[in-house]
């Protein structure tokens, strides 16, 4: 589908992160209050308009308009250490800081009725490395913004049992950057190198269903299914030749009339570039949370969240005027899980403080699969974050998370031209977060 784009998709997109750090290129980062306690009880513990994204049947716990803004700052850095690799490269280090805003409105309409709008990033990643790094010719630079508007509906269906449906209307852009060897495989330089770009949009529109139980004054059940997104991108594939990369140049592949390396580079080159498009099925999920008051002040929450990531498989950069391949990305997805446990502890006073731990799976950890345009691997959540309630009617969140990524290993070769990329990466990753809520 296309529809025009708005302003707002283009200012969301301008404040996605460098790195994504839910599992693969999935963005968790939606309130800076659930951050505090690693998203655990996310579908189950109703803090404020956040639960429009993370469970909009549970938005009947909220009796008046409510507002919340928040902004996470996510502070990356990933270093590659090389073991032996052949393309004749440098260290490759990416390091930056990136932004997800969000905002949520929420409105009861009867009292068993109550709207929810949303704007977010679900999804994101950026990545970039010098063009003269080890693995350049895998990737430079990276980008995908996602960006959601999310209309919901809470139906309260009794005392206990609520009801949640939503839309989301969602735009994608990709862009792919990496170095060619223009010696195709012969004597591979960075001073020698060609580049290209891939560049592609789409937009879709899916749904997300609902639930939440109430069995008892102090327990809370939540479950949420989310659909992902169908992109057919649409856009083009450009190439800057070097002057290795033309006819005549290069090195010979046999005695004369072979073509030298320059000429079967331009050729190639000259074939691939022009109209491309891409086909990707973003992951459904689906979370179940509970929460329990165990005391007057402590509760406990739970999440388990499935994600679907076998629905990525190969991604193929098809030019649309010869249906060649342009590129493939081969990242044989398999689905994965993620664990988290958090404890919140709410009084009288107008401090509440939040904890919590979680596990998440990455989708692929094969280093003859891995891809330093996502370098993934397992990662342990650390988190704490508090509430401060200004008044009945105001209050802010903050929010904290360490992450420790496991080790990240690639062993990648290309048959064709017999480069080698071998090492690992080595992540960490800050989390801050903050946001403020209104009731009216």
């Amino acid at each position: 589908m296309k529809f025009p784009r708005h302003a707002l998709f283009a200012s969301i997109s301008l404040m996605l992160p460098t790195f994504s750090y839910a599992a693969s290129f999935q963005i968790l980062e939606q309130s800076p209050a659930f951050l505090g306690q690693a998203f655990a009880g996310t579908a189950s513990d109703t803090k404020d308009a956040t639960s429009v994204f993370f469970n909009p049947a549970s938005l009947s716990e909220l009796k008046e308009p409510t507002l919340t803004l928040g902004v996470n700052a996510i502070f990356t850095s990933a270093e590659f250490n090389n073991t032996s690799s052949n393309t004749n490269g440098f260290v490759g280090k990416t390091s930056e800081t990136g932004y997800v805003p969000n905002i949520y409105w929420v409105q009861p309409l009867t009292e068993k009725l109550t709207l929810g709008l949303g704007v977010n990033a679900p999804y994101g990643l950026a990545s970039k490395y010098d063009d003269d790094w080890t693995g350049r010719y895998l990737a430079t630079h990276s980008e995908l913004e996602v960006a959601n508007i999310n209309a919901v509906l809470a139906i309260e269906l009794n005392e206990q049992w609520s009801l949640g449906l939503g839309l989301d209307y969602q735009t994608a852009d990709v862009t792919l950057k990496s170095q060619v060897d223009s010696t195709l495989g012969v004597n591979p330089q960075p001073a020698t190198d060609s580049s290209a770009k891939i560049q592609g949009d789409d937009d879709d529109i899916v749904g997300d269903v609902s639930l939440y139980f109430k069995p008892t004054d102090r327990t809370r059940v939540g479950l949420l299914w989310r659909q992902g997104g169908e992109f057919d991108l649409e856009g083009d594939a450009t190439f800057t030749l070097n002057a290795l990369c033309s006819p005549g140049a290069g090195f010979p592949t046999g005695a004369p009339p072979a073509p030298t390396t320059g000429t079967i580079c331009a050729a190639t080159l000259n074939t691939l570039a022009g109209d491309a498009k891409a086909s990707v099925e973003l992951p459904d999920t689906v979370t179940f949370s509970a929460s329990h008051r165990f005391s007057d002040y402590w509760w406990i929450h739970t999440d388990i969240a499935w994600t679907q990531w076998s629905s990525i498989d190969t991604i193929d950069v098809i030019n649309t005027g010869n249906n060649v391949t342009v590129s493939q990305l081969d990242l044989q997805y398999d689905d994965s899980m993620r664990y988290a446990l958090g404890f919140s502890y709410k009084s009288d006073c107008p401090w509440s403080w939040r904890f919590g731990i979680a596990y998440d799976e990455a989708p692929q950890t094969n280093p003859l699969l891995v891809n330093p345009r996502i370098p993934d691997e397992n990662r342990l959540w650390l988190t704490g974050g508090f509430n401060y309630r200004f008044s009945n009617d105001f209050s802010m969140d903050v929010g904290y998370a360490y992450i420790k990524v496991d080790e990240a290993n690639i062993n990648n070769t290309n048959l064709q031209t017999g480069h080698h990329v071998e090492g690992n990466f080595d992540a960490s990753v800050n989390v801050v977060g903050i946001q403020a809520n209104w009731i009216f």
